[in-house]
């Protein structure tokens, strides 16, 4: 079916489940039909963990391999005193999850004996050969990664021979050679046993830690959950996936700590004032687009550790201080982020790149700030949609940000061109490398190759809805039943919905330069209210339209106290 709105747009709808699991759905909870394919396709016979993946979700930590070899060197460490240098990434599953062990680990250590690094763009993720040498000069007999360390062989090899141990915890594809490391605890090991796969680098921390205070007899820390929802939503890993929902229930755990004031981080709380956050009404979509923007902000445009020092904070003064510092990186990155967009247009226009034709968006720029070219590159991943990667070329190496789309695996990308690389990683959707600028143009010829490959074999992508569903079916229940299902993200995403033989009226613009349409939307003599987030200038489209179908979600008026549907898409019929 094609969209009305916006051209060379298809919807159809997404594959049916098995119509007796179906019917299961229905009889138990006596909701809808279009609420029971929900279900069933995205739970399968776990549907019952979709609506409730409460604590008995959160797998045991002990099914992860290299977590015992772990906690018996920290015990050790924490019996004999030792000097502990934590490593995190600099993006926010990394900080969230330096922040996290950093709050875990201290009560267990002699005061002063834990020092956190985050690193920084100039020596890129993971760990950096001046960190080795650091953690050397000064005297440390343990090094703790999180987010990273995986692919760090001849790192961890040096501290070794330096006699210190390291303990990696990561979420990354790990290499064929893993780093010498007195334990490696990551998920995507081959043949480990954890029953989910996906976690993010702060979850699988907060499995080491879980692990820890199980075996010293200490409550599990759950109020340290809040961190780990919010680097678990930031790195954008699937919150569901195949049924098995445990980073969905983390984060909704997370955001019920943060709606009664229990979270373990004053700085976030702070934040959230700072940005007018209602933390009892939080989203996955403002950490997402609100708060995490602010804390990579660190990263793109100033220093990270002030974001490591935010989440750490137990000074309401320190914090705010901090939080205005993090808003100013940000409005610096926000100008950074315009201007390197623009000017990755106008190379696309000079260079005639035409991502239709190619595949795939290529650009390169000498000394591009590389805090900013994941951002540039997830603009035109989403404008254009084809894969984008944007290269800030240096004097002797270039480093480049990748972003894909649904149906192109960015990361198996980059591995079939690992012989001509320095270093890469990243995941599926969003990737990075580092290369010398004399391969640069072998690169950017293999990439667009892969990219020609990849769509040869590929279906056009077409959008999908979960279900056709009535007007009549819309109401309280309907829209509690369907909110149930969040926090959303990738996994999970809002449902959409059909509604079909539609009519509108009472159309109004609203919001700031009048760019949203609201209005009501009929069908067989019951009307709903529908707010159409920035599609003002589609109002003539909705005016005309009669016995059209209507793609939607869910939603609710808190202004009003009603439930509404918020328009996505017009199709034909």
């Amino acid at each position: 079916m094609n969209s009305l709105l916006f051209p060379g747009r298809e919807w159809e709808p997404a594959p049916s489940p098995d119509e007796d699991l179906v019917g299961e759905v229905v009889s138990s909870l006596g909701c809808s039909r279009g609420l029971g394919i929900l279900l069933a396709r995205r739970g399968g016979k776990r549907w019952r963990g979709l609506l409730d993946p409460g604590f008995p979700q959160f797998h045991s930590p002990f099914s992860l391999s290299g977590i015992d070899a772990g906690i018996a060197r920290l015990r050790e460490a924490i019996s004999r005193g030792e000097r502990l240098f934590i490593h995190g990434d600099f993006d926010v599953d990394g900080l969230t999850g330096a922040a996290l062990l950093y709050r875990g680990l201290s009560p267990l250590f002699p005061k002063g004996t834990i020092k956190v690094e985050v690193g920084d763009r100039r020596h890129g993720h993971g760990l950096s050969h001046e960190f080795v040498l650091r953690a050397i000069d000064e005297g440390f007999s343990l090094v703790l990664t999180v987010d990273c360390g995986v692919s760090n062989v001849d790192e961890v090899a040096a501290l070794r021979e330096a006699g210190i141990d390291t303990i990696i915890t990561d979420h990354h594809v790990p290499p064929k050679t893993l780093p010498p490391a007195v334990a490696v605890i990551d998920p995507q090991l081959p043949g480990d046993a954890y029953p989910n796969p996906h976690l993010a680098g702060v979850g699988v921390a907060y499995k080491l830690l879980s692990a820890l205070y199980e075996r010293l007899g200490k409550p599990i820390p759950y109020q340290l959950l809040d961190l780990v929802g919010l680097g678990t939503i930031a790195d954008l890993v699937p919150l569901s996936h195949d049924g098995e929902v445990e980073n969905r229930a983390l984060v909704r755990e997370a955001f019920n700590l943060i709606a009664r004031g229990e979270g373990s981080s004053l700085g976030l709380r702070v934040l959230m004032e700072r940005l007018s956050l209602n933390p009892k009404k939080l989203s996955a979509s403002d950490i997402g687009y609100i708060i995490a923007p602010k804390l990579n902000a660190a990263n793109r445009a100033g220093d990270p550790k002030v974001a490591f020092l935010l989440l750490t904070t137990k000074l309401r003064e320190r914090a705010e201080y901090l939080s205005e510092v993090l808003l100013d990186y940000n409005r610096d990155r926000e100008v950074a982020q315009t201007d390197l967009i623009a000017q990755a247009q106008e190379e696309m226009a000079k260079e005639g790149i035409d991502p239709l034709r190619d595949g795939m968006i290529i650009l390169s720029g000498k000394y591009w700030n590389e805090g900013i070219i994941g951002l540039a590159a997830s603009n035109l991943a989403d404008r254009y949609r084809v894969p984008t990667v944007i290269i800030s070329e240096g004097d002797r190496v270039s480093r480049g940000s990748c972003r894909s789309v649904d149906g192109f695996d960015m990361i198996a990308c980059l591995r079939e061109n690992a012989d001509i690389l320095v270093r890469y990683g990243g995941h599926k959707m969003a990737a990075g490398f580092t290369v010398k600028n004399e391969l640069l143009p072998e690169l950017e010829e293999r990439l667009l190759e892969c990219a020609s490959r990849k769509r040869e074999k590929s279906a056009p992508i077409r959008e999908q809805y979960d279900a056709a569903i009535d007007a009549a079916e819309i109401d309280m229940r309907f829209y509690t039943n369907i909110r149930s299902l969040s926090p959303y993200g990738p996994g999970n995403p809002a449902p959409l919905f059909l509604m079909r033989d539609c009519r509108f009226s009472g159309l109004t613009l609203v919001g700031g330069q009048r760019q949203h349409l609201k209005g009501a939307v009929s069908q067989n003599g019951k009307s709903i209210p529908f707010i159409a987030f920035r599609m003002g200038r589609h109002i003539d489209a909705f005016a005309t339209a009669s016995g059209t179908g209507l793609i939607f979600r869910p939603g609710f008026d808190d202004w009003r106290g009603a439930v509404q549907v918020e328009a996505v898409d017009l199709i034909e019929g």
